[in-house]
């Protein structure tokens, strides 16, 4: 049994440190690492330190999104313009 209980949080220790980013649909929407690690983060908190801890998680996961997904566009953007971009620089 205590074999299965290791095995078991080894396993959701490697699950964790995958990104759940990719599995998300919407930034806007908490998956199941968001809400796992958010419940971890708070817990034994008071309901107003809960509610901080998780609005500003929130906003971090936001911005680290919005920053992501600018960083995606930036690129499709660089390979839609081609090598024709990469000469404008170079004289």
């Amino acid at each position: 049994m205590r074999k299965w209980v290791v095995a078991f949080f080894i396993l959701v220790f490697l699950l964790c440190g995958s990104s759940f980013v990719v599995y998300a649909s919407d930034c806007s929407q908490d998956n199941l690492g968001d809400k796992f690690g958010d419940w971890f983060a708070t817990v034994g908190k008071k309901d107003k330190r809960k509610a901080r801890i998780i609005a500003s998680r929130k906003a971090n996961r936001l911005a680290d999104c919005a920053e992501k997904k600018t960083q995606e566009e930036a690129k499709a953007v660089t390979k839609a313009a081609g090598p024709a971009a990469g000469a404008v620089g170079k004289v």
